[in-house]
């Protein structure tokens, strides 16, 4: 696996980890954490308990996705690996550069999900700003648009590596 996936993810989580602390300093004591379709909020915290959620959340469930995608491929025989042609991907010739792969792009699907949800707590504090706290629907649509869209790149990149068998 290439270092460069590692050093970005690592720089993404420092960047999110300082984000979540600059935008929980300025939010409300009682923060809107939940919003109805409309943008109108229907869920709310506190200050410090949306900190703790938000550096849990956004710093976990990523850190969490690339540990998990970085080792279990490793740790799993390849009967438990459910990839396209997984007889020839796996063969001993090439398990350990297609191993290599799934663990590098498990690192980047981190990456991109890590990203979102940084954004999801820069549009909670934005949200915060005004009161009655106010989530703009469609700039959380596009935000959901963009992040379909990079799943489905990280996806499309996934099903051309291993489509076929290569001869």
């Amino acid at each position: 696996m290439r270092i460069y996936p590692l050093l970005l993810f690592g720089s993404l989580l420092a960047t999110a980890a300082l984000l979540v602390s600059v935008l929980s300093a300025d939010l409300p004591e009682i923060v809107a954490v939940h919003f109805n379709a409309a943008g109108v909020a229907n869920g709310f915290m506190t200050r410090a308990d949306c900190r703790s959620f938000m550096l849990a959340f956004t710093l976990g469930a990523p850190a969490f996705v690339a540990l998990v995608t970085g080792l279990v491929p490793r740790l799993l025989p390849a009967s438990m690996i459910n990839i396209p042609n997984r007889d020839y991907w796996l063969a001993p010739a090439r398990a350990r550069e297609s191993i290599a792969f799934l663990s590098e792009q498990g690192i980047w699907f981190a990456c991109i999900l890590l990203i979102f949800l940084a954004c999801v707590d820069w549009m909670l504090a934005k949200a915060n700003e005004s009161s009655p706290a106010d989530l703009p629907a469609a700039r959380f649509g596009w935000m959901m648009a963009a992040f379909a869209v990079a799943i489905a790149v990280w996806a499309l990149r996934m099903f051309r590596r291993f489509r076929r068998v290569q001869r």
